[in-house]
């Protein structure tokens, strides 16, 4: 039963408000050879320069900045991935930026050699349009969880993302700081402490083991991810 409840839980659409992107664009990786490698150490911030980037190592991290100077993250992506279609493809100003949350290796494509695979390679295209169509959903979503959800919610949302497979009793691992996750979930640090103790106490979830928290009321656990 809890392995159908795990299954169901990730499976859905409407919990990806917060997902983290993994091997979107693994295709890409026949077509490397028209890129030029970086190896980036970790907070590195990413300078586009006319670049598309596939990142083949490690993991990026996106975060909106406002005019007033605050920060809030949009979300991680993981190897396999595309990143900074955006400023590749649209010149205005960019509003947001990617650093590196741990050491990355990582291929540039410039604008010619994007071309050869826009030629040559039509069904890289089109598996670039899907992943920035998952990007959009994802974005979509997560506004939309931001307005109408409340913190516990959100929270179960994006735990269902990292839920350890065939852990017992059901374990979440975050593999981000829970500083991180507040931004990732658009709350003060405090606020979101305050709900994760609080849900402690009520027996929801257990303590925190590093970034890692065990589910004690799978559940209910998933009927608040499914909201």
């Amino acid at each position: 039963m809890e392995k159908q409840m795990v299954a169901e839980g990730v499976k859905g659409s409407r919990n990806w408000a917060f997902k983290e992107m993994k091997g979107m664009n693994a295709p890409w990786r026949s077509v490397l050879y028209l890129a030029r490698r970086f190896a980036w150490a970790k907070g590195h911030e990413v300078q586009f320069r006319n670049r598309l980037y596939f990142l083949e190592k490690g993991r990026v991290r996106l975060t909106h900045q406002s005019l007033e100077g605050m920060e809030k993250i949009l979300w991680y992506i993981h190897e396999g991935c595309i990143f900074g279609e955006t400023p590749f493809l649209d010149p205005m100003p960019l509003e947001s930026f990617f650093t590196c949350a741990t050491d990355c290796v990582v291929y540039g494509f410039s604008k010619e050699s994007f071309d050869v695979i826009s030629r040559e390679r039509p069904d890289l295209v089109s598996n670039l349009l899907l992943s920035m169509s998952r990007k959009l959903r994802i974005l979509s979503n997560q506004a939309s969880s931001l307005y109408v959800d409340n913190l516990l919610v959100r929270v179960c949302k994006f735990m269902a993302q990292h839920l350890e497979p065939d852990s017992h009793p059901l374990t979440a691992n975050l593999g981000i700081s829970r500083q991180e996750m507040a931004s990732l979930l658009g709350v003060h640090r405090v606020s979101l402490y305050k709900v994760l103790k609080q849900q402690e106490e009520e027996g929801l979830f257990g303590p925190f083991e590093g970034n890692a928290v065990v589910i004690l009321q799978p559940e209910e656990f998933f009927r608040l991810a499914s909201a």
